[in-house]
């Protein structure tokens, strides 16, 4: 169904899942902070229909009256040039201006190194999703601020501090 990408069979990950689209975007969308996917098909007909996006990668459903369609994660259009031009030797045409206002990387090596790792994290929490699994994560409480009862520097004073002095003081230069 999805056929082959400009960057390559290893920027693929293929879930099954085990819930409808619609619900997947949502449960995307709401929980993991995805953006949701308007439903066309990036790469034409029958590659996929774009289900929600995070950073530069996609998530494409095979199907959206499935109830359980096949899924893929694989980076958007803009990514997959990159990564082809990496792949087949074209690399030198960019400038690292270009990749860096492109991706955020200015050498190759960040740029490979960042995606494969978004791509890692992308997938697990699509995995999670597709199962059925994927739950918001829990907040951390804040912190209360506990103050002194008399919040000012007097707790770090001598206790004889704030008391006029019973003598008057003169310079020491004085005789």
């Amino acid at each position: 169904m999805f056929g082959l990408y400009p960057a390559g069979p290893q920027w693929i990950k293929f879930f099954s899942s085990t819930v409808d689209a619609r619900a997947l975007q949502r449960s995307l969308v709401d929980d993991a902070g995805f953006t949701a996917g308007i439903f066309h098909q990036p790469f034409g007909t029958q590659r996929g229909f774009a289900v929600a996006q995070r950073e530069r990668f996609l998530v494409l459903a095979d199907s959206l009256e499935r109830a359980e369609p096949e899924l893929v994660v694989v980076p958007d259009v803009e990514m997959q040039n990159l990564l082809w031009s990496f792949n087949t030797g074209y690399s030198g045409q960019w400038s690292a201006r270009e990749l860096l206002s492109l991706t955020g990387q200015s050498e190759w090596n960040g740029l490979i190194r960042a995606a494969s790792t978004a791509l890692a994290l992308i997938g697990d929490i699509v995995e999670q999703a597709a199962a059925g699994r994927l739950s918001r994560p829990s907040v951390a409480p804040a912190p209360v601020m506990e103050i002194w009862p008399d919040d000012g520097n007097e707790a770090w004073l001598p206790p004889d501090y704030t008391y006029d002095a019973p003598f008057q003081e003169e310079l020491s230069c004085v005789r």
